[in-house]
């Protein structure tokens, strides 16, 4: 599985410039906002995912506030779309026969006017993988969310093979997915969140970017499918996708923060982390802190 994310940015590392003055509602406001919208809709979010993550991604839609479902039968992909707040379409354990139920559950949920949120898992490891991803989204998606790597690999297999390592590279490597995303968002018309040490949103022409995590999520199978999953359950009913899939990156990652220091390792983590993230909206109250959200 993919390696998630850090913890943001480590102490001693130089100073992040300041953000930009934020006009209106702070974003635990909106994040609250959006909370709030989830669990008084309790969306349905319909799953294509791999196996393997299936069980912890149930969970996060549930701390959430939605409901999951994980079908896989095209024949109820139309009547799942008719009542779905988003579909997830993660590419984890492709096989070539899952190309085509993902091309159906992709129509009828844009049919229905529904958000499909592709998590391009490996993106660039195989032929396949690329292949399909692109595919997806040449027929259109609401939202991409992948580590830094695979939105490389989907904008430029040639620039995904050649990153280079290290502390010093670390930001040319950041500066290259910015660079990827942005052109992927512009090309394919939508969101795109590239998750690491600290990620990126984008829809082309507003860019932001979220320090909120912590290393435990990568220490756990399917921190990143999870991340996707909190994307799908934001972006249902949402007016501006990019805008929410940010605040669903920094909800996550907040309660990965507010976890981590009740555990000893990944095992406490993954319960730990899943009661912060339902305490954030819990009930209704949805209240929320220390979200750090820059536009750049």
């Amino acid at each position: 599985m993919e390696t998630f994310r850090g913890a943001g940015t480590p102490p001693g590392s130089a100073a992040t410039p300041p953000p930009r003055a934020r006009q209106g509602p702070s974003w635990e406001e909106e994040a609250a906002r959006c909370l709030r919208r989830v669990r008084e809709a309790r969306p349905l979010i319909h799953h294509l995912t791999n196996p393997v993550v299936m069980h912890w991604t149930a969970n996060v839609t549930l701390a959430l506030g939605a409901s999951p479902i994980m079908a896989r039968e095209p024949e109820e992909f139309p009547a799942i779309a008719g009542r779905a707040g988003s579909v997830v379409i993660n590419i984890g354990s492709l096989r070539a026969r899952d190309v085509d139920d993902f091309l159906a559950a992709r129509r009828e949920a844009r049919r229905n006017g529904v958000p499909v949120v592709l998590d391009p898992v490996g993106a660039g490891f195989t032929p396949l993988r690329l292949e399909t991803a692109r595919l997806l989204l040449e027929q259109g998606v609401t939202a991409v969310r992948g580590n830094g790597a695979e939105i490389l690999a989907l904008a430029d297999p040639d620039r995904a093979a050649g990153r280079s390592r290290g502390v010093d590279s670390q930001r040319v490597a950041l500066e290259a997915v910015a660079g990827a995303a942005r052109e992927l968002a512009a090309r394919y018309g939508c969101t795109v969140v590239a998750s690491g040490a600290t990620d990126l949103v984008t829809d082309g022409r507003r860019v932001w970017t979220v320090d909120n995590g912590h290393p435990l999520l990568a220490a756990i199978t399917g921190g990143g499918c999870g991340a996707t999953t909190a994307v799908a359950v934001f972006l249902a009913g949402t007016e501006d996708p990019a805008r929410d899939a940010a605040l669903a990156m920094a909800v996550y990652g907040r309660a990965a923060e507010r976890a981590a220091p009740r555990v000893t390792g990944p095992g406490g983590f993954q319960a730990a982390f899943l009661d912060e993230l339902y305490a954030l909206g819990a009930a209704g109250t949805a209240t929320v802190d220390g979200l750090r959200i820059r536009e750049a």
